[in-house]
């Protein structure tokens, strides 16, 4: 027992040293990306970013660390057996800057989204695996026989190192919860008897859009590839997608995402969908066009295809036709190199606009300058998920994904940046900052921010006769607060939220008015259903 308890206090130590140590590291490479991108980082914002890093991210790290470090520490007690004593502290210091190397590539591996920042590039793994040096060092010295033999004589040894061992799981987890964002206010709800849900459908396979057709059906599209026409009494054709380029599918995060019909659809029959296109380390977001007639696609064509990425997260894919009946395509960041956004070189995380033949055009706020795709209307975005063009002023809206909270609704200038990742209110995943900034001159501010996340995945702005008190409020499905947002707005002015379909406890995917002025709302999931909401 009291052999166990010394070398979980020297574990413990060593995981906490080691989170500490690459808490900094990683602020500095973060900060360092940020100066890159012209941010204005003081000495005073450095300190105290590292600072609140320690408080918030270091107990995480300090997690990962631990973990790591046990695999380590018991390969290099194994490894102890066959090396002379003196090149003990060596072989504890190897152990744990492999175990640290290997615990963040398998890290990286794995979950979607990049887990740690500062593990991003080859230079920053390294660094950050280099961080067990001083694990591996501090578990050695503590661990050492000398030094157990001298703690386990003392008097109350014992229970002096159970405390030291419960201090050192207590004090950090303290200061994590401490600093950890709140849980936010929750808006008060629509009243469930004011209107009533119809189930359309059931048993879709992870629904990413719906649009409508002028016989009356509804077009869903499936992540897996799948387009499909759903009548008002549930029965569902699927429309045959011949010629369709290859879809690059995998799970809920990528595959066939968005249908459209264009302005003119009832003249000239196209359709427009986007997907994902290439392969797991290299994909983007591609536009097509197709004309719809007996349930077929013909004449598929390519308008529009992203810049490669090598994850499949934050692609983006919504559009928009403008007042003119050019359209606006909404494209992520990517996930992996979030500095893309602000890198005008390149079309990830930007709004792109060309007209209906694949073309920027001429009066593009970019067109004709050097190092700049033509095509950008607007860039520092990190996951545009909902895009709507409002029927009153024409302006053109989105919402967008943050991270851990910063999600937005913002009002789209043509030519203007959003500041991902430069500004944004939310912060890391592991709870590490992002940015110090929530706003500076020269970046477009939110309409509206949530923090904490609530995962906004679509927009609609209602201006249909069957809400009269809704026209112009802006709807809003979200997948983590498993509800539609109704922000309240006077003309433009936003002035309150409320939750509507909270009730049913569902993660939701798309909102769209209908031309009837109802309300379809597809859920998502692996058995998610079409909605229709009426008075």
């Amino acid at each position: 027992m009291k052999a166990a308890i010394h070398y979980i206090r020297a574990l413990l130590v060593a995981a906490l040293a080691t989170g500490a140590i690459a808490s900094v590291v990683q602020t500095q490479l973060n900060l360092a990306e940020l100066i890159r991108l012209g941010a204005p980082v003081t000495l005073s914002v450095r300190l105290w970013t590292t600072l609140e890093d320690l408080a918030r991210f270091a107990p995480v790290m300090a997690g990962i660390a631990f973990l790591a470090l046990s695999f380590a520490v018991l390969a290099g007690h194994w490894v102890l057996r066959f090396i002379p004593p003196s090149w003990r502290r060596l072989g504890f210091i190897t152990a744990s800057v492999c175990g640290l190397g290997f615990v963040f590539w398998l890290m990286r591996s794995v979950i979607p989204m990049p887990a740690l920042p500062g593990t991003r590039t080859a230079v920053g793994h390294v660094l950050m695996s280099l961080t067990g040096i001083v694990g591996g060092w501090l578990y050695a010295r503590l661990s050492a026989p000398s030094v157990m033999t001298a703690r386990s004589s003392s008097r109350g040894g014992e229970w002096r190192q159970a405390g030291v061992v419960a201090v050192l799981i207590a004090a950090p987890a303290m200061l994590f919860f401490a600093m950890a964002p709140g849980t936010g206010d929750t808006p008060a709800r629509v009243d469930s008897a004011s209107y009533k849900v119809q189930t359309v459908a059931t048993g879709l396979n992870r629904p990413w859009s719906v649009a409508f057709l002028p016989d009356g059906r509804v077009l869903v599209t499936e992540m897996q590839g799948r387009l499909l026409a759903i009548a008002a009494d549930g029965a569902s054709a699927q429309i045959k997608l011949d010629g369709l380029p290859p879809i690059f599918q995998q799970g809920g995060t990528a595959g066939l995402m968005e249908v459209a019909l264009d302005p003119q659809f009832e003249h000239n029959g196209w359709l427009y969908l986007t997907m994902a296109y290439g392969e797991a380390g290299a994909n983007g977001t591609r536009l097509v066009r197709a004309t719809l007639a007996n349930d077929r696609l013909d004449d598929v064509r390519v308008l529009f295809s992203s810049t490669l990425k090598p994850r499949a997260g934050n692609n983006g894919g919504r559009i928009a036709f403008l007042r003119d009946q050019t359209l606006v395509l909404a494209l992520g960041d990517g996930s992996e190199r979030r500095e893309e956004a602000q890198n005008p070189a390149n079309d990830l995380g930007t709004l792109v606009r060309i007209d209906r033949e694949g073309h920027p055009p001429a009066d593009n706020p970019f067109m004709g300058k050097t190092d700049v795709a033509p095509e950008i209307y607007s860039l520092g975005h990190r996951n545009v998920q909902g895009i709507a063009v409002d029927p009153t002023t024409g302006d053109l809206l989105i919402t967008e994904h943050g991270a851990r909270g910063g999600d937005e609704v913002n009002r789209i200038v043509p030519g203007a940046n959003y500041g991902w990742p430069i500004v944004t209110g939310g912060i890391d995943y592991p709870f590490a900052k992002i940015t110090p900034f929530t706003r500076l001159p020269g970046y477009q501010n939110a309409l509206l921010e949530w923090t904490p996340s609530i995962a906004p995945a679509g927009l609609a702005i209602y201006d249909g006769p069957l809400f009269p008190q809704w026209q112009g409020d802006l709807l809003v499905p979200s997948l983590k607060e498993r509800a539609v947002r109704r922000v309240v707005r006077n003309g433009q002015q936003i002035v309150g939220q409320q939750l509507l379909l909270g009730e049913l406890d569902e993660r939701m995917r798309d909102v769209k008015g209908a031309p009837d002025g109802s309300i379809y709302v597809l859920t998502d999931g692996v058995d998610a259903k079409l909605l229709r909401v009426m008075p």
